[in-house]
Parts: C-alpha cells; sequence; structure tokens
C-alpha cells in the first residue's frame, strides 16, 4: 500500500481539490479518485468544515463528474448559501471602505475576502466567516466612532490613558438576515504577526470601488504565519483548515513567474516547504523551482496531536494524567511537523523529538505563569 492509500480518502479528495484554478493532469486525478471514492454521504459535511464546499462543487461539474443526486443538491445549496452571504460581506466591505475613506483611515484588506476577488473565478468559491482589516494603531477609535455612528455592534475602548487593546471587533447591522463580523488589526501589534503588510500595496477594484490588499509575497507570508498560528491548537473537530491551503497554492501558481524562488529559499524556506507539502497531494499547475512536482504524501495527513492544547488541562481525567502527559509530549504526525516548523521530512523526526517536546513544555510554563491551574 501507498501512502496515498493511507490517506483518508475524503480528506484526499478534498485536498487534490484545494486550487482555485484546475488543469488537465489534476483532472485526470479527480477523475481517477472519483472511480473509486464511496463516502458521498459524508463528503458535504466534511467540505463545509474545511471552507471548501462550493470549490469542490465547483471542481465536480468542471470535471463533469457523475455523482449522486443528494450529495449534489447538498453542494448546490451550499453554494448558494455561500455566494449569498460572500455579497453580504461584500456590501458592508465596501460601506466601511466608503467610511474610511471619507475619514482618510488606511486600511488593508487582509484574507478571505481579498482572495475570493484576488484568486478565484467566481468569489463565492472562497467562504468568507468574518472580514480582517488592517489599520493604524492611532486610527483606532477614530474607526470605532466611524463604525458605531453606521449602526455597527463595537468593542468599548477603554478609556485614555489605557492602552488599545491588539484586536477590535465590530459586527454590522443585518443586511439579507446576516450579519458581519469587522476584526480590525493593526500594523504595531507587538505579535509581530503583520510584519512586512506595510510595503506598498496592491489595489482591487469591486463594484466600483478601490481596495486596498497586501502585495503577494507580503500576503504569501501572512498567510502562512496565520496557517501555523491555526495549526497547533487545531484538533480533529477543528481541523486546519483546507481553504487556507488553497489560497496559498492559488497566489503561488497564479504569480509563480514574478516571484523571486531563489531569493524566497534563502529568505523563508519554511513558505517553500510548506508549499511543497501542499504539492504532495495535489499535482502542481506551474512548475516551482525548488518544489519538486513528484514528492510523495508525509505520513499522518490530518493527524494532529492529541494532548495539550488540543485537549484542555481541566480534560486530563477523561483520559488520567500519565496517558494525557504522553499524549501533550509525543512527537506529532509527520505532516503536521512538515506543516508547522516548514521542515523538510530528514529534519521532521528532529523537530518531532527535540524541539516540539521542548516548546510544549516552555509553552505550558508559560501559561501556568498567567493562570491559576484550575482554570487550566
Amino acid at each position: 500500500m501507498d501512502s496515498t492509500e493511507r490517506i483518508e480518502p475524503t480528506y484526499r479528495l478534498l485536498a487534490l481539490c484545494a486550487r482555485a484554478e484546475g488543469h488537465p493532469i489534476f483532472y485526470e486525478r479527480l477523475t481517477s479518485q472519483l472511480q473509486r471514492f464511496n463516502a458521498w454521504d459524508e463528503l458535504p459535511a466534511q467540505a463545509e468544515l474545511h471552507g471548501m464546499a462550493p470549490l469542490l462543487r465547483h471542481h465536480l461539474r468542471r470535471a463533469n463528474a457523475a455523482i449522486p443526486k443528494e450529495t449534489a443538491q447538498i453542494l448546490d445549496g451550499l453554494y448558494a448559501r455561500h455566494r449569498a452571504a460572500n455579497r453580504v460581506h461584500a456590501q458592508t466591505l465596501l460601506q466601511v471602505n466608503a467610511l474610511f475613506a471619507q475619514a482618510g483611515i488606511q486600511m488593508l484588506l487582509l484574507k478571505g475576502l481579498g482572495l475570493a476577488y484576488q484568486c478565484y473565478p467566481d468569489p463565492a468559491l472562497r467562504p468568507v466567516s468574518d472580514m480582517d482589516l488592517l489599520i493604524r494603531w492611532q486610527d483606532s477609535r477614530p474607526a470605532l466612532d466611524l463604525l458605531a455612528s453606521a449602526n455597527f455592534r463595537v468593542d468599548a475602548l477603554p478609556s485614555a490613558p489605557k492602552p488599545v487593546p491588539a484586536e477590535l471587533t465590530a459586527d454590522s447591522p443585518l443586511k439579507a438576515g446576516l450579519s458581519t463580523r469587522v476584526e480590525l488589526h493593526f500594523h504595531e501589534d507587538a505579535s509581530r504577526e503583520f510584519d512586512g503588510l506595510d510595503a506598498a500595496p496592491q489595489s482591487l477594484t469591486i463594484e466600483g470601488q478601490t481596495i486596498y490588499v497586501p502585495d503577494v509575497l507580503p500576503t504569501m507570508r501572512y498567510l502562512s504565519r496565520h496557517l501555523r498560528r491555526h495549526l497547533f491548537a487545531a484538533a480533529e473537530d477543528k481541523p486546519l483548515q483546507l481553504k487556507w491551503i488553497a489560497d496559498l497554492i492559488s497566489l503561488a501558481e497564479q504569480h509563480a513567474d514574478k516571484i523571486n524562488w531563489e531569493s524566497l529559499r534563502r529568505s523563508d524556506s519554511v513558505l517553500l516547504n510548506q508549499l511543497e507539502t501542499f504539492y504532495s497531494l495535489t499535482p502542481p499547475l506551474v512548475k516551482i523551482k525548488w518544489i519538486s512536482a513528484s514528492n510523495p504524501p508525509p505520513n499522518g495527513i490530518n493527524q494532529y496531536p492529541c494532548g495539550w492544547p488540543q485537549r484542555t488541562f481541566a480534560q486530563r481525567k477523561q483520559i488520567g494524567w500519565l496517558k494525557f502527559l504522553r499524549c501533550t509530549f509525543s512527537a506529532p504526525s509527520e505532516w503536521w511537523l512538515r506543516l508547522y516548523y516548514g521542515v523538510g521530512k530528514r529534519r521532521a523526526s528532529f523537530y518531532g523529538a527535540i524541539v516540539y517536546p521542548l516548546q510544549i513544555a516552555a509553552r505550558i510554563i508559560f501559561t501556568f505563569s498567567k493562570k491559576r491551574p484550575e482554570d487550566l
């Protein structure tokens, strides 16, 4: 049995479809996988869990795949729901963009909604749950005041001179029965999550308005950091969503001829190794230097650590202390290690045996220093 056969069939199919653009080799592989696939009942729910339902439907339709009628109807319904939701989110984006522009507040649109319009042939193919905006720290209070004046439900800010929190949220008034959560982030965030996003932005035109998004390479690096942050606490019931992988693959392929891959190899090998891991499950549209087009999938695809932080310390009684500690400090799967640390196959075992346990120990110490044990 080869490594691809050990991957759960539903995940393997969804991971194959984690791309905005198909191509002949991709559709050949998709047709081949569908001939052996029979988990149709669970497919829509898993696709929705990974933010992949509209994109899966798109590729199945492009492949003229014969699938069960009930599955097709469910996927059609999920696509219609995400299309309606993304329209509401886009209307909210345009409203906020106009408000901020009139007040001289510069904003960058991050992640989902911007990528939906940048990368995908139909923005509805990229489900969006909220809207992330990056602004300057000094604009936080004026921005919230503007949103409140437009009947958004906003976070209460501490009175000066107390610092503004690292993230602020505002919920839009209902449109077609839906509200959009707007998350405001700041260039000056001490976590360095937004490093590099102060470079010259790109512009998108959405319904006649100009929306600014980060340039391609800073966006890819930001998405890589975002992926790693979510992967650390991801679990089977809350997995690393494949829509995020589709974002990175799509950006890389659509801008491959503009990216200096040699420079990227020297400055950000983590991102390159992540891309290579992704491409072990979906064939590349274009040849990318330093990334093998025929690398086998790593072991333990879509498998997560089973101790802390996937389980809280309060849940330790369910499995007992010894098993809880063993799970907490045991090495995660090769797939997890390669994505989180951005390393190749040869170095994954070292990171699992040495780096990961030390990192877990350090995080536990930090957590206990911030909270009482009974709160964990």
